[in-house]
């Protein structure tokens, strides 16, 4: 075995044993389940089923919906319709970094900032960019 290979099962390992010690043992048949389920999936849908979006996984599904559908030259997004709890700005801007996050949609349009609206209809006259589920994504603020 290579020093890099001996390096990784060491460390898997070590993960291991903290992950046996720091979590209750009921818990650790549930997190295996859910490890066979999810680990051959693509990345969105791993974190889609993870405990990081259970609060809210339809907004999760949305947040990579917009990712997904933002031009390029997004400069950043304003999430509106979505509380702005500590829970939905960490997740928003985790899912779309690197690109800056706001959940100010009462703040002026910032040039290349696009909107995001959650279960939520765009004002009348908003330019819709795409329809996504569980809201609309509108054109950058020119």
């Amino acid at each position: 075995m290579t020093r890099r290979g001996r390096v990784a099962s060491l460390s898997a390992a070590v993960l291991l044993a903290l992950l046996l010690a720091s979590e209750p043992w009921a818990e650790l048949p549930r997190r295996i389940r859910s490890l066979r389920a999810f680990a051959p999936r693509e990345l969105a849908v791993r974190r889609l089923g993870g405990s990081g979006a259970a609060f809210d996984r339809r907004f999760f599904s949305f947040l990579e919906n917009a990712r997904r559908r933002l031009p390029r030259s997004a400069a950043g997004v304003v999430v509106a319709g979505a509380p702005a709890t500590d829970s939905y700005v960490f997740l928003a801007s985790y899912a779309l970094a690197p690109i800056p996050v706001s959940f100010d949609s009462a703040a002026p349009a910032r040039p290349g900032w696009v909107v995001a609206f959650y279960n939520s209809r765009p004002p009348a006259g908003a330019r819709v960019m795409a329809q996504v589920p569980e809201g609309f994504l509108t054109e950058p603020a020119p």
